[in-house]
């Protein structure tokens, strides 16, 4: 392409790695992650910005740390300078500028694929593997509806997802269960809630959302405790109790099960590094 650079990226990392990203001003970076967990910070005491496998991550002119989790990582780098998408360019700086004064202000900007990015990355997937002639304005448009629902709003963390296109009486009940991954949540209640029997809910949770019900428990709790402890100074055990983890052992299984990392990682500060000129 003649103005967006695309690359790939992946291999294995055997324990925690810290590393650097460098965005120069007036480039721009989406980082399409598909494997493996990515910590990016802009300096040291800078605010955390948590990359999980799945999720779409836009930086704009800036200096990251990054700290990569253990395990395999794969991604695809898309790359460009702000003149390929002017009135992009144009709009995020104007945001930007707005939001300064209230120090919300973002040059990074992380959220997950499911489900709301499916359809765009389905559009992406096509358009890279098509016709080459046609690849540019296809990743172009790709990046102009990515970037502006990235930039608006707060970043996220999902590892619940769920599809958009759930029976109502399902859609009350997960809704439920992420407002209060601390009870308990037996499955004959939460089967009664759906109005099934526990056997008939088990299989038609598991067909509809991609995974079991208790499965989707745990992640919501997770999904709960990598907040707390992205966003708080609460102490480990309370952030496991308030979640609903019923010890800090299962607290540490669960996020290192999904995102490759101990809780105390995610807090840790890493060493500044100096990229090489």
């Amino acid at each position: 392409m003649t103005y967006v650079r695309l690359e790939s990226a992946s291999g294995t990392v055997p324990r925690t790695a810290t590393g650097y990203v460098n965005v120069p001003p007036g480039m721009n970076l989406l980082c399409v992650n598909t494997k493996g967990t990515l910590i990016a910070r802009a300096g040291v005491q800078g605010r955390l910005v948590l990359i999980p496998p799945r999720s779409l991550t836009y930086v704009r002119g800036s200096k990251l740390i990054l700290q990569a989790a253990r395990g395999e990582h794969s991604s695809l780098l898309l790359s460009w300078p702000g003149v390929a998408t002017q009135l992009l360019d144009n709009w995020v700086a104007t945001r930007q500028n707005a939001t300064r004064s209230q120090g919300t202000a973002r040059n990074v900007a992380c959220k997950p694929i499911d489900p709301l990015f499916q359809n765009a990355m389905s559009r992406f997937e096509e358009a890279i593997a098509g016709p080459k002639e046609f690849m540019e304005p296809q990743v172009v448009s790709f990046i102009y509806e990515v970037v502006a629902r990235l930039i608006v709003g707060s970043d996220q963390v999902q590892l619940a997802a769920i599809p958009l296109d759930l029976p109502d009486t399902i859609k009350e009940l997960v809704a439920k269960v992420r407002a209060n991954p601390s009870l308990a949540w037996p499955l004959k209640d939460a089967a009664d809630m759906a109005g099934y029997s526990p056997f008939h809910f088990s299989r038609v949770f598991k067909n509809l959302v991609g995974y079991g019900f208790h499965e989707y428990v745990d992640r919501s709790r997770t999904e709960c405790a990598v907040e707390m402890l992205c966003t708080t100074d609460s102490a480990v055990d309370v952030v496991a109790s308030s979640c609903g983890f019923g010890t800090t052992q299962g607290l540490r299984e669960s996020v290192k099960e999904y995102l490759g990392l101990v809780p105390s990682e995610l807090r840790a500060i890493p060493d500044p590094i100096e990229p090489i000129e």
